[in-house]
């Protein structure tokens, strides 16, 4: 049973051994170029790398702590649960939630592997990788673990000289220091004495090598172990050689022991060291690798530079394969450059492709760290790389896609802005001509509509492939939605209009989607460089002006550019700013129109018109700015502006005492559809105590043909509440008999074109008339639109229309001299 001393001893040697282990691990985990860290085996952080502080936010004081207190509650006992098989000698990979530094759960990937010590599992070393960071970006690579040798110790060496005849030792003072002997306690170095010093498992060993020395007078070269007088267990080396006289006989045996405790002890924690390394290095796809500057071999390779490489890793080992030959032939320039830095000093960061042993060509990601000896000369290079091809493809992509349209594969607005640019460049320095096409594909919204967005996409992706196959040096662009771009180059004059038939051609050409024979048009502007502009903005603006007049003029064809367009455009671009500022400037105004009884030429209601009294243009009537304001979404404010106009005005006029007749408004068709429509009439009429009837909404034909739903609800819901309803312009539109059926309506409303050459046009007479029966047989009242002659009213009366309403009875008026023309019918 050791004594004391010798237990107190042997404690703090293991606890040396162990702080010195732990040391080792965190020195490595700070090397490792991922998220490492350490627990021991109550699960408390010994170290955390920078890594892994970064990915997690929090800084090395705050991981004082248990690692358990991180996870998220519902992950918690499965990580427990981990931890512990870890414990048991099982290393442990799974996915897990973490507490970031700001409060929020973080996905990430741990691995755990034991840390083994004497025998015995004293931690875990841990590897986490943010699985999050990963989606978007690769993970960094890893950091290899600098050589783990440890220096030895200066040599401690005794001499001593064996007597045979009197079997004395006699021994230097140094090796009474390292034998731990005193010589003052009275101890005889007989040999007798010093071979009971050996430990028992050494001792035959030894004196065999001994006396076969004495007889023989071979060299003795031996390492054994001995027990010093505290007990403690020393290694030592003996050398020792036979001395004879001068008959020959062996005298004495002059030797040398040396310590080679540390040694020994360096050289076994080291070999479990190495062993540890090649445990976590095989559980890495990180190539990790180690060569001699001074013989050009290569000394280590983990078993990920074999998969990497596709050759055994004895092929590199023998020189037969070197890293080098792998390198793409394109990068071997680059990659000879970068090496002249190692011999510098510089640690070396870089990628390039190799070639492997199955001719797969694939990115790496290389981290080499130069070792330098004592005179700063390069005598080692130790490194890590990784297989980086993944990242690589998804890095092209994302460049790609930030260039090119997601759906087509186009180039897109921002690689257009910059393909532009650059022509417009090169023009200037050259005098190159070249046209900028807009395009736009023509109720592209009807077939997104009717068909889904689905096959619109298909038509889209289909429409592009055809148009670049055509266009050959030409580039086609998507910019958005159902909107293109050409840049043609090295144009003649008549290039430009050649290719936009062309497009036109193609477009027009059914596409086959999904069992559907689509049909589309396009229409397109054009404008030249530097004909119509020598900047890229007002290039642009002239060729979208030309589409926008290319499109007024009835779509599926082509407008080049010119000075008349420029004018429109900013004319048009002047409108829509003062439009957007008439309703909070109180700038919209109401006429009045009157309509009359066929047979007695009373009025029996009137046509709410509204103006637009521009500070500049005077008044502007609503054929100039309504489909401006449809189309830049004003409309519905215009519209519900309207509404709260004529019902203040009913009221005015009751309030006064007038024969109030009912007043008609025109109701576009988004307005039509807006939700919250019938409740705002239902406010207006309310807030004014005005009868619904006295209103009356007028929709177009159009507008019902192509909102059923919607429309017949609103329709529906209007005369439910006493509104009356009518068709204007009948006869113009899409004209269905069975709407008028399923639509419920008071009146149709005859067009101007129809009335105005009914005396000597037949067909015109022959239209009203059908109209006129048409009515009758439904149950509604006809009105004539725009009566300007006696003739006219003479022969409407004698197809029975029941009202009228144009010139002959009173133009469009303000609202004062509407107002005196309801004075005649004051009770």
């Amino acid at each position: 049973m050791p004594q004391p001393d010798e237990a107190r001893n042997r404690k703090n040697d293991n606890l040396i051994s162990a702080k010195t282990h732990w040391k080792l691990y965190t020195s490595f985990c700070e090397l490792y170029p991922e998220g490492a860290f350490t627990l021991d085996r109550n699960g408390v952080f010994k170290s955390v790398n920078s890594k892994a502080l970064d990915m997690l936010g929090y800084s090395r004081e705050q991981l004082n702590k248990d690692f358990n207190q991180l996870i998220t509650e519902d992950d918690r006992s499965e990580v427990l649960r981990r931890f512990e098989d870890a414990l048991m000698g099982n290393p442990q990979n799974y996915h897990c939630e973490i507490i970031h530094q700001n409060g929020r759960p973080v996905q990430f990937n741990l691995t755990h592997i034991p840390i083994w010590h004497n025998g015995e599992i004293i931690g875990v070393f841990g590897i986490a990788r943010n699985l999050t960071m990963m989606n978007q970006k690769e993970s960094e690579l890893l950091k290899i673990a600098k050589s783990l040798n440890l220096a030895q110790e200066i040599a401690k060496i005794g001499s001593w000289d064996y007597d045979v005849k009197s079997s004395y030792v006699y021994c230097s003072d140094p090796l009474y220091r390292i034998l731990g002997i005193k010589k003052e306690e009275g101890f005889k170095t007989t040999y007798e004495n010093l071979l009971g010093m050996v430990c028992q498992e050494d001792r035959e060993r030894f004196h065999a090598q001994f006396e076969r020395l004495l007889q023989t007078g071979e060299e003795m070269d031996l390492t054994y172990s001995i027990e010093k007088p505290d007990h403690t267990i020393m290694t030592a080396h003996v050398r020792a050689i036979a001395r004879t006289d001068k008959d020959g006989e062996i005298v004495r045996v002059i030797g040398i022991l040396h310590d080679i405790s540390e040694m020994v002890f360096t050289e076994n924690r080291l070999k479990e060291s190495e062993e540890k390394f090649e445990t976590v290095a095989k559980n890495l796809d990180v190539g990790i690798f180690s060569v001699d500057i001074l013989t050009g071999q290569v000394v280590y390779g983990s078993p990920a530079v074999e998969k990497l490489s596709g050759y055994p890793l004895q092929a590199f080992y023998s020189g037969q394969v070197k890293w080098e030959d792998l390198i793409h032939e394109e990068d071997v320039k680059d990659y000879r450059n970068q090496q002249g830095k190692l011999f510098q000093g510089e640690m070396l960061h870089h990628q390039y492709r190799i070639v492997d042993a199955a001719s797969e060509i694939k990115w790496m990601e290389d981290k080499t760290f130069p070792i330098l000896n004592g005179k700063g000369r390069l005598v080692r290079l130790d490194g890590i790389v990784q297989d980086i091809s993944e990242r690589k493809r998804n890095e092209e992509k994302i460049h790609f896609f930030a260039y090119h349209d997601y759906l087509t594969e186009l180039p897109n607005r921002r690689m257009f802005d910059q393909k532009l640019e650059q022509f417009i460049a090169e023009g200037q320095g050259e005098h190159r001509r070249f046209a900028l096409f807009y395009l736009d594909l023509d109720r592209f919204k009807y077939v997104n509509d009717t068909l889904g967005h689905e096959v619109g996409d298909r038509l889209l992706c289909e429409m592009s492939k055809r148009l670049t196959s055509k266009l050959g040096e030409s580039i086609l662009f998507r910019i958005g939605g159902d909107e293109f771009t050409i840049i043609q180059q090295l144009i003649t004059a008549e290039d430009p209009g050649r290719l936009a038939q062309q497009v036109i051609q193609e477009v027009e050409k059914p596409f086959q989607i999904e069992g559907y024979e689509i049909h589309i048009t396009t229409s397109i502007g054009v404008s030249i460089y530097p004909d119509d502009g020598t900047t890229l903005s007002k290039l642009k603006m002239n060729a979208d002006a030309a589409l926008y007049r290319a499109k007024e003029l009835g779509k599926n064809g082509v407008q080049f550019f010119n000075k008349w367009l420029y004018i429109q455009s900013y004319k048009l671009f002047s409108m829509e700013n003062d439009l957007r500022k008439a309703l909070q400037n109180d700038e919209f105004c109401l006429y009045y129109q009157s309509r009359v009884d066929t047979l007695t030429g009373t009025i029996v209601g009137a046509e709410a018109l509204i103006r637009w009294r521009h500070p500049q243009k005077g008044l502007v009537p609503p054929s100039e700015f309504i489909p401006l304001a449809e189309e830049i979404g004003i409309i519905n404010d215009i519209s519900y502006w309207v509404i709260h106009q004529v019902c203040q005005q009913l009221k005015a006029w009751k309030e006064a005492g007038y024969s109030v007749v009912p007043v008609s408004i025109n109701l576009p068709a988004k307005t039509l559809m807006k939700a919250d429509l019938i409740v705002n009439i239902k406010e207006k009429l309310a807030g004014h105590s005005v009868s619904p009837s006295l209103l009356e909404i007028e929709i177009t034909e159009n507008s019902l043909m192509s909102n059923d739903g919607a429309g017949l609800s609103a329709i529906q819901q209007l005369r439910e509440l006493g509104i009356a309803i009518s068709i204007d312009d009948f006869g113009t539109g899409y004209s269905s008999i069975g709407y008028l059926k399923q639509f419920k309506v008071d009146y149709l409303k005859i067009d101007r074109s129809f009335i105005r050459e009914i005396q000597n046009n037949a067909e015109d007479l022959t239209i009203t008339q059908s109209i006129i029966l048409l009515a009758k047989g439904f149950g509604l009242k006809v009105v004539a639109e725009g009566v300007e002659s006696d003739e006219q009213r003479e022969l409407l009366q004698s197809l029975n229309c029941h009202y009228m309403q144009g010139y002959l009875f009173s133009k469009p008026l303000p609202v004062d001299s509407f107002t005196s023309l309801l004075s005649g019918a004051r009770p």
